[in-house]
């Protein structure tokens, strides 16, 4: 079958992000024996010409769409990419072949995106690799499923075939880190805001190192300068780590790359990354006191992260840290400990390659936090962990502060 292979759009302009997800799919699908196309309609300024012009020229027999998220987490305002995916819902309610959804966004809400949008033929919540291809056999057959959500077993990782990055032009996605390799699926740490543990499982699942590594080198076949491991944290499991950086390395493909890390990374680990070609780092504390991180189930009691940040800094990384406001357990001197934080790292450490960005939670499906809600709130509405009082009036001053500084 001839499958088109769609990244929903955001509805306004955002820096690209590689479609990931999708070249896992395609590489799949291809090995089944069917054909794909790919279609990001992230990059489109007119999403449902574009979608109209490709499905009159091309005539898949599916259209499968991504839904990667459902808003942007952004409190006061938030943006819903909602709207836009309805839109293409609503230009495919002509297409005579079979409309597919799925994609991390989708898995959370899968229920409801179904219920709203009865043009989707098949949801798939959940990783789709070995039953995305199973599907599209059962459609050329005639035999499709009867139900219309499908919720696959997670494969092995070493199952898993290299993503197809000729799917999207890399060219397209030029921002630093725009291009993703994922090298693990899964998180233990349970962080009880997180949809980590939900989405992905409770346990690390490691890609093999020298596929990951052959990633890289395809990547830089393609022409690509930089790119970002997307994993949740890298520095573990410890040992596949320690193996993966080195793999990277030797693999003497010269790109420049970034990764998530946790607080207690040892400052020898950060110089393997340096010698093997990691040249920006980003941290998610999320709290700054030691209530704060034990109520978010986060380890550690923020102590060392100070001189963690200084460590990298020194190595040469440009950092990134990631806090929220209005945690369980943190008010407003957390805040201000915070803005210190920010001000003290930014001044003394570097202020063009020291970054602080501060948040607030945004409570999804599956998350722990979300099992403290009254049982039927509706969180595809966005619901917050929002600050409150002083905090939120801070808050809500910075943020306004920061658009008139990027308009």
């Amino acid at each position: 079958m001839k499958v088109l292979l769609i990244q929903s759009p955001t509805g306004r302009r955002e820096a690209p992000i590689y479609p990931l997800g999708l070249a896992f799919l395609s590489s799949h699908l291809k090995a089944s024996g069917h054909e794909c196309m790919g279609l990001d309609l992230s990059l489109s300024r007119n999403c449902r010409e574009d979608l109209r012009q490709f499905l009159q020229l091309h005539s898949p027999d599916a259209a499968a769409v991504s839904l990667r998220n459902i808003d942007d987490s952004s409190w006061p305002v938030t943006w819903s990419y909602l709207d836009a995916f309805g839109d293409i819902m609503e230009e495919l309610s002509d297409f005579p072949g079979t409309v597919i959804v799925g994609g991390p966004g989708f898995s959370i809400y899968s229920e409801r995106i179904l219920s709203l949008w009865p043009r989707i033929d098949f949801g798939m919540a959940g990783e789709g690799e070995l039953a995305f291809p199973e599907l599209i056999g059962s459609i050329e057959k005639e035999d499709p499923p009867q139900c219309r959500l499908l919720t696959p077993v997670k494969p092995l990782s070493d199952v898993l075939l290299n993503p197809d990055y000729t799917l999207f032009p890399v060219a397209d996605y030029s921002g630093k880190g725009a291009i993703g390799v994922q090298s693990r699926r899964g998180c233990p740490f349970g962080c009880r805001y997180c949809t980590y543990g939900h989405i992905g499982g409770k346990v690390w699942r490691n890609r093999p190192v020298h596929a990951v590594a052959a990633d890289v080198a395809e990547l830089a076949r393609l022409g690509v300068k930089t790119f970002m491991f997307v994993d949740s944290v890298f520095d573990h499991p410890v040992q596949y780590a320690r193996e993966l950086t080195l793999a990277v390395g030797e693999s003497r493909a010269g790109l420049e790359w970034g990764a998530w890390l946790s607080d207690a990374v040892p400052p020898d680990f950060l110089d393997l990354l340096w010698e093997n070609g990691c040249r920006w780092v980003d941290f998610s504390p999320d709290a700054i006191t030691p209530r704060g991180l034990r109520l978010l189930g986060k380890p550690g009691d923020g102590r060392s992260l100070y001189s963690v940040v200084k460590s990298a800094r020194r190595t040469g990384f440009s950092v990134g840290v990631n806090f929220f406001n209005g945690n369980p357990g943190e008010g407003f001197p957390a805040l201000l400990e915070k803005l210190f934080f920010m001000f003290r790292a930014r001044m003394f450490l570097g202020f063009r390659k020291t970054f602080v960005n501060i948040g607030t939670i945004r409570i999804y499906p599956g998350s722990p936090m979300a099992l403290e809600l009254p049982t039927g709130t509706d969180l595809l509405a966005p619901v917050f962990h929002a600050p409150r009082g002083l905090s939120a009036v801070f808050f809500r001053f910075f943020a306004w502060i920061r658009k008139k500084r990027h308009r």
